[in-house]
């Protein structure tokens, strides 16, 4: 066989053995390290424990970055990469069984060194592995399809332990690849580097680039954190079957990213990245109006996902576009600094603000834009330069124009209107206070004492509300140990958002024979936990309104079993009862001054709140039912668990009570249960 034959298959055999490379380094990340190993801290920790974990994976992977880079001074490239992939394949099973927090964050410093290596040691070699022409497009190829495999529904959603064991899988495959292919030629370098010219790689255009790419990681970290834990903003971006959808036009944007870098336009693409983010994030925060944007909500998902392939491929090109020379940035201090300050700083700085925000702020859209922009004056200087010098006052008009312009945009986009009256929460900061309600519920460890799963057999159904299929894709599922306290898997259905505020702070106060203690303290001044956990629990149930309906259709309204006894419903009544409706039933008890709505003075002659299909029922039925099932839409709760003969003696009670002609509306009130 001839050398230029041999050369050629070698080539061949390095660009697969290259691909699969790039494919593991990305799958690894996103599937398991970003994602799939962080489920598993959640599910094992408590918040402040998974923030100190992450802690570990962060500093351990900007201290392996570093490290790497001077070890590859002296070591070859392949040995080090095969073992950086075999580690971070061993430190994804070790995880699994780790519990406590030290175990994990000794598994999380594993994990972030073992990353760091693979990534750096990567990007210092790609122009080995990936040699001859179509640079770009290999590694668009690599990044594509890993995004690909990572958006399959059946991985997307996986549970912690199957994100290990294929990550671990696809790590453990690329090394073989890289055992079997042959050694690159040394002379392997760039053809048609054209896109960023040697400047970019000397140390101040280098910082220029690294401050773009912190910026969109950044960017991309936050965005994401917030979209995956937000309903409202995964609904129509990554749910509903639109995984799949988004790995496709993720790969093929990266292949039209690497096709654009073979042709000489890198920078590009991580303006035209950050064009698309501005773009998608500021159609998803017009959730709950999307036609103020002018464009279908839909798109969002498509124009995020192909910034997000755009920098991805120009992340990996970047630090090996141009090989060493005199004044540039050695090859492995760029990809040890990219990796190590713009994807772990960017990722850690991104998904914590989310944590602590919940949201991709405006300002900081801006900011990041205004980096970019930095980076790219940086870059053009000596252009810049030369077209201020000839042309002074033409540049100084056009100056004094801008900065107006700059300054009307700034203040219009800072300053909103302050409405007259109170707002009500978007669906966003509806959906935002949930998802951190429900965390508030798990450190709290309510999942202790209360289920979230209505038996199909018994009085469930009667005294908690309809059954629904259990999810099995909640992490942690939050079925529950045993039941101290009633399920909650329908709260928000039985219970107003007012009443688990007031039962959270003092619970006796509302049920008296009650043993939870007080989480008065998760109210404090500054403290937004009590009402982001009142949040969840007002969302428990929400969207089975019918099935609700349905359920208590079904329920006997045959009204009180015989005769009950005024008085035993006197004494019943002051111990359930009189906290709002106070201890003569007039609507004065100490909790009425804290409800939005009056407690019912129920010393009026007639009931006259009875309507809809209970104002249809005899009115001792009807006061039965109100009694053990409360009033829908407001904070009269209802006293599932009293026994027949106990809802027959408060109905007695209740009938015997004096009054006055009461003003009779003549309209239908309009908290009316039939509303």
């Amino acid at each position: 066989m001839k050398r230029s034959e041999r050369r050629v298959q070698g080539s061949g055999a390095h660009s697969w053995a290259g691909v699969a490379a790039v494919v593991a380094t990305y799958v690894y990340f996103l599937l398991w390290a970003q994602f799939g190993f962080l489920h598993l801290l959640r599910e094992h920790l408590t918040t402040t424990e998974v923030q100190v974990a992450m802690g570990a994976m962060g500093v351990l992977g900007l201290l392996t970055s570093l490290t790497t880079a001077a070890v590859l001074r002296h070591h070859p490239f392949r040995p080090l990469l095969r073992i950086a992939l075999v580690t971070a394949a061993a430190a994804a099973c070790l995880a699994l069984g780790g519990r406590g927090v030290v175990t994990l964050s000794a598994a999380a410093a594993l994990v972030g060194a073992s990353t760091a290596a693979v990534t750096v040691t990567l990007a210092t070699g790609l122009r080995r592995l990936l040699p001859g022409p179509g640079f770009g497009v290999k590694i668009g190829l690599g990044t594509g399809v890993a995004y690909l495999v990572c958006n399959l529904p059946g991985l997307f959603e996986a549970s912690a332990t199957g994100a290990a064991l294929f990550s671990a899988a696809v790590c453990l495959a690329a090394a073989a690849l890289l055992g079997r292919a042959p050694d690159g030629p040394r002379d392997a370098s760039e053809e048609n580097a054209t896109a960023l010219s040697e400047a970019d790689y000397r140390p101040l255009g280098f910082v220029a680039v690294l401050l773009s790419l912190l910026a969109l990681i950044w960017l991309d970290s936050a965005a994401f954190a917030v979209i995956q834990e937000t309903a409202a903003l995964k609904g129509p971006t990554w749910g509903g079957g639109r995984t799949l959808v988004q790995g496709a036009v993720h790969l093929l944007a990266a292949l039209a990213a690497g096709r654009l870098v073979d042709r000489g336009f890198l920078r590009p693409l991580w303006l035209g990245a950050y064009a698309l983010f501005a773009i998608s994030f500021t159609l998803l925060g017009a959730i709950g109006n999307p036609a103020a944007t002018g464009l279908p909500l839909s798109v969002a998902g498509p124009l995020y996902a192909i910034g997000i392939s755009f920098y991805s491929v120009a992340l990996v090109v970047y630090p090996a576009y141009r090989p060493d020379g005199p004044g540039l940035v050695p090859v492995r201090w760029r990809a040890a600094v990219v990796f190590g300050i713009a994807g772990w700083i960017g990722s850690a700085l991104g998904v914590g603000m989310a944590q602590d925000l919940h949201r991709v702020p405006r300002p900081f859209l801006l900011a990041a834009g205004s980096l970019l922009a930095v980076a790219w004056a940086v870059a053009r200087r000596q252009r810049l330069r030369q077209a201020l010098s000839v042309h002074r006052f033409t540049t100084a008009g056009a100056a004094l124009g801008l900065y107006f312009v700059l300054m009307v945009a700034v203040v219009s986009f800072f300053v909103e209107a302050r409405p007259a009256t109170p707002t009500i929460a978007s669906p966003v900061e509806l959906a935002d206070a949930v998802s951190r309600g429900r965390e508030v519920y798990i450190e709290e460890g309510c999942i202790n004492c209360h289920s979230q799963y209505v038996r199909p057999e018994g009085v469930d159904e009667r005294w908690w509300g309809p059954r629904r299929a259990l999810d099995r894709s909640e992490h942690p599922v939050l079925i529950g140990n045993r039941r101290q306290g009633p399920d909650l898997s329908n709260a928000g259905l039985r219970r107003s958002a007012q009443w688990h505020r007031l039962h959270l702070v003092d619970p006796r106060q509302l049920v008296p024979t009650s043993r939870m203690p007080s989480y008065a303290a998760l109210f404090a001044p500054g403290d937004r936990r009590g009402d982001d956990l009142v949040a969840y629990l007002a969302s428990l149930g929400r969207g089975d309104e019918a099935a609700r309906a349905e359920t208590l259709a079904r329920l006997d309204r045959g009204g009180p079993i015989g005769e009950g006894s005024p008085d035993r419903g006197a004494l019943l009544f002051a111990t359930w009862c009189a906290a709002c409706h106070g201890a003569d039933a007039t609507g004065t008890g100490p909790l009425a001054a804290r409800l939005d709505r009056p407690a019912l003075d129920l010393r009026k002659d007639r009931f006259w709140w009875l309507s809809g299909e209970l104002a249809k029922l005899p009115e001792a039925v009807a006061l039965a039912h109100i009694v053990r099932f409360g009033l829908e839409g407001t904070s009269m709760p209802g006293h599932e668990y009293l026994s027949d003969a106990q809802v027959a003696d408060l109905v007695a009670f209740l009938e015997t009570l004096p009054g006055t002609e009461p003003e009779v509306a003549a309209t239908e009130p309009p908290w009316s249960p039939s509303r």
